[in-house]
């Protein structure tokens, strides 16, 4: 039996868009008891619920076997848990090039990297921006921005609507 691990310090708006808040601690539970952490939980459709997991291993590694067996857990789990979900599709994956930043863990681990982010409201009369992540501290999201401004943001991960690496060639020198 694998012992629980720990929790990771993400933002539950980000994880979990809209609708997925509500099954956010049925996943949560499952996944808790698996080498795998959630990075985004996205639930759409009302008669028939298209349910998308994106996880990783601590090594932010996820393999084609391991969608399978995290799969394959997540049905069981449903299928076992009566009037859970009668109608649903299911896929997991990892999450990829241009994944979703959703931690405090997250905007440490992948600072230096090139983000585009989507605001819920305009700071500064915008609601986009792209730039460089240089961390996080004092409970905010720092980026550099790459629209002519020559400054910093420190964002409020409240106000966030969505945040990704974005992924160049040039990057990978």
């Amino acid at each position: 039996m694998l012992e629980e691990k720990k929790r990771i310090d993400y933002f539950e708006h980000l994880v979990a868009p809209d609708k997925a808040r509500d099954f956010l601690s049925i996943f949560e539970k499952v996944l808790s008891k698996t080498p795998y952490n959630l990075v985004r939980l996205k639930v759409n459709g009302s008669d028939e619920l298209q349910i998308q997991v994106m996880a990783e291993r601590d090594d932010r590694s996820m393999i084609i076997e391991d969608c399978k067996k995290l799969s394959t857990l997540l049905v069981d789990f449903i299928e076992d848990s009566e009037g859970l979900m009668d109608n649903y599709v299911l896929e997991v994956s990892s999450p990829g090039i241009d994944r979703p930043l959703t931690s405090k863990e997250d905007f440490s681990f992948w600072a230096g990297n090139n983000i585009s982010l989507r605001l819920k409201k305009p700071m500064k009369s915008l609601r986009k921006y792209e730039g460089k992540l240089k961390g996080f501290s004092n409970e905010k999201i720092e980026v550099d921005i790459s629209n002519g401004l020559e400054e910093n943001l420190f964002i409020d991960p409240a106000i966030i609507k969505s945040i990704n690496v974005v992924w160049s060639p040039k990057d990978t020198k």
